[in-house]
């Protein structure tokens, strides 16, 4: 398959009024030590995405499953479920409506010029961030940031919180579309358009499929950001057959009927069938808070089949890239590492399964990783983030005032 390539044109953008908010997000505008500005961005995007045949938006769980059954059972070469369901690619050419959120320290910035850009991952929309039960602000990354004089911005992946929910499931909301729109918002960051100053140095975080997202900005944009922390993430895909069938993946209106609505989600957007599928891929008992667990599966957001179809698809090396890279993975990661991502190879020249990352990266000018213990998945929200946080934040201050 062609690996994917973008193309971008311009971005215009309306103030979006927070009241009007669907039941798709319950998320607050950002903590209080930040001020935050919201705003619904409207990208003109193209991306050269796969074109699925085969499939219907709107099908029953009963071909839903179907289809995940033939795809798992034919990874990882895939010849098979690509042969039935895939009809090669297409470049596609589409405006998108994306809430984005900028928070600037309260207190004052260490340096106007520098931004941490935040992806989230599957399960989640931009509050990931920015998580809080009640008012207690240990899980959010948002908030140590600020607290660190260091602004942040975030966005709704598509499909996801207040951006748009487009009813195309398989031919648009999948990875190179995100991908595209990562990269667009990186451009945005670097020229202005998000903040009204161009910001120099932008370290870019993600999480997961975010992640995922950031380490193909940085082969596909080498020069658009700095530094790169890839959180919840290895390059070892063993355990993505485990996790696509172990979740039970199922419509989201179906798990969700008073949140998404089948007239504003087609049957394509799966959430996991219970708490407990969630448990066994994104986190780590007794490391976590289960209040914390309960509310994230509470406020759980859907993912489309097609970007579960597409979101393990070239993954290639970013060669290019010279910046700083971070990956800080749960030592007890259950989709990226089987639960023990110490487990390498007697003879191996890696400490631990995520450091083999550091081969998409020969020219990178640092590299390091942190496995925060007793963290699963989800790292935000184990009891380990504070600390996880730190090394994030002193990972971003290195980038921020290095002479490269």
């Amino acid at each position: 398959m062609h690996f994917l390539s973008t193309l971008y044109n311009l971005a215009w953008i309306t103030p979006l009024v927070i009241g009007s908010a669907s039941t798709n997000t319950t998320a607050r505008l950002g903590p209080p030590n930040a001020i935050c500005t919201q705003k619904l961005y409207h990208l003109d995007v193209s991306s050269y995405n796969y074109m699925f045949q085969n499939v219907q938006d709107n099908a029953n769980m009963t071909y839903l499953t179907k289809l995940n059954q033939e795809y798992v059972g034919s990874f990882p070469y895939g010849s098979n479920f690509t042969d039935t369901y895939e009809a090669g690619m297409m470049e596609v050419t589409r405006t998108y409506a994306i809430s984005g959120i900028l928070c600037v320290p309260l207190s004052g910035e260490k340096n106007a010029s520098n931004v941490q850009y935040l992806i989230h991952g599957i399960g989640y929309d931009s509050s990931y961030w920015d998580f809080v039960v009640g008012d207690d602000e240990t899980y959010s990354y948002v908030y140590a940031s600020a607290a660190a004089g260091i602004a942040t911005f975030r966005y709704d992946r598509l499909g996801t919180g207040l951006s748009e929910a487009p009813p195309e499931a398989y031919n648009v909301v999948q990875k190179p579309t995100d991908v595209a729109i990562a990269i667009k918002f990186a451009e945005m960051l670097r020229s202005g358009e998000i903040s009204g100053k161009p910001y120099t140095k932008i370290v870019l975080l993600g999480h997961s499929y975010g992640s995922i997202q950031s380490q193909a900005l940085t082969a596909l944009a080498p020069t658009a950001v700095d530094g790169v922390v890839l959180t919840g993430y290895s390059a070892n895909a063993t355990a993505l057959p485990l996790w696509w069938s172990s979740t039970a993946y199922t419509t989201a209106s179906l798990i969700f009927p008073t949140r998404f609505s089948p007239t504003e989600f087609t049957n394509a957007y799966l959430v996991t069938e219970s708490i407990w599928t969630s448990q066994l891929n994104n986190w780590y008992f007794p490391g976590y808070s289960q209040t914390v667990a309960d509310y994230a599966r509470a406020t759980e957001q859907p993912v489309t089949q097609g970007v579960l179809f597409t979101n393990a698809n070239n993954i290639t090396a970013a060669p290019d890239f010279k910046g700083d890279v971070l990956v800080v993975t749960g030592a007890q990661d259950w989709i990226f590492c089987y639960s023990n991502c110490y487990a390498v190879p007697p003879n191996s020249t890696y400490p631990n399964i995520p450091a083999y990352a550091q081969e998409l990266y020969p020219a990178a000018n640092y590299f390091s990783t942190y496995l925060p213990e007793n963290t699963g998945h989800i790292v935000n929200l184990h009891y380990s983030a504070p600390e996880t946080y730190q090394q994030i934040l002193q990972f971003a201050e290195m980038v921020f005032t290095s002479s490269i």
